[in-house]
């Protein structure tokens, strides 16, 4: 048998030997190109870390000598100063350290410098964190993490097939006149369209653990609840009201504020609620000085 009459009886024709090795180049390319994005936003995510704790470790020093020896000689307090505003570039800067550092600059008082480097330092803690652990996907994966990064870069071209599948699969439905009028066949490419973008999402989000959990039960809810498309083609239409609540309930769930988002003492809503004329008794500084420790002697002095 020629290397011809063998093709033929794999392919078919020629036609379908020429689409199937252009969907193997564009496959190809996408997981090149994936895979490249992927690494470079690995090593971005790095750099970023990197940079924000050199500009966090470069004011601890100097706020952790100031809380321990608070005489004037110990911080110069120009120095000090620069620093906060240094820390307020950093890539990775969190609304509430943000927050408590404008909000020493504005009034310089010095019994909000021990919150000031707790907060630092639990920042400085979970970055170190975050630095390991990408350093070790990186340098270091394990079996099944290497696996997974080898897979990884193919989800764009699988979801990408996907995608031409169920619009291949409508242009078939639709080439019956009694298909245009019909909504469960929308509602069938549709519904698949949604869970395709959901499986895209959930497996190439490298955020998706910072959303916390209902995020990632959500995204599988919905691709969950396409199988039954597969099962009866007629449920389709309530298979898509289905994924649409759950998109409507990722906006209820997740718009709770966390922890570190609400008020705190020094927080700027807290200020403003508290805030009366001077002389008269200040409810939010008797609140700092009995959970913080005072501080005698500062360099700082209050303006």
């Amino acid at each position: 048998m020629s290397l011809t009459e063998w093709m033929n009886d794999i392919f078919g024709s020629l036609d379908t030997l020429v689409a199937v090795l252009l969907a193997t180049a564009v496959f190809t390319g996408l997981y090149i190109y994936s895979a490249s994005r992927l690494l470079g936003a690995r090593k971005d995510s790095l750099a970023r870390i990197r940079q924000s704790l050199t500009i966090y470790t470069r004011l601890a020093g100097p706020l952790g000598t100031l809380i321990n020896r608070p005489t004037r000689t110990a911080v110069p307090e120009d120095l000090l100063i620069r620093l906060l505003q240094e820390c307020k570039s950093a890539d990775l800067l969190t609304r509430e350290l943000h927050e408590q550092i404008d909000t020493f600059l504005s009034d310089r008082d010095e019994s909000r410098l021990t919150t000031l480097h707790k907060l630092l330092d639990r920042e400085i803690n979970r970055l170190m964190k975050e630095r390991d652990e990408l350093v070790g996907r990186l340098e270091k994966p394990g079996w099944g993490m290497g696996l997974w990064l080898l897979l990884k870069p193919a989800i764009p071209a699988l979801a990408l097939g996907a995608a031409i599948l169920w619009t291949s699969i409508l242009v078939q439905e639709l080439r019956q006149s009694s298909a245009w009028t019909n909504p469960a066949v929308w509602c069938l490419w549709l519904s698949n369209m949604i869970a395709t973008i959901s499986f895209y999402r959930l497996l190439i989000d490298s955020r998706r653990r910072t959303h916390g959990a209902i995020y990632t039960v959500l995204h599988l809810l919905i691709v969950a609840s396409a199988l039954f498309n597969l099962i009866w083609n007629e449920a389709s239409p309530y298979v898509l009201a289905t994924q649409c609540l759950l998109y409507l309930a990722g906006f209820r769930v997740t718009a709770t504020r966390q922890r570190r988002e609400r008020p705190y003492a020094g927080h700027p809503e807290l200020m403003e609620q508290f805030l009366h004329p001077a002389g008269d008794h200040d409810p939010l500084s008797e609140t700092a000085n009995s959970s913080e420790p005072e501080i005698s002697s500062s360099p700082l002095r209050s303006r």
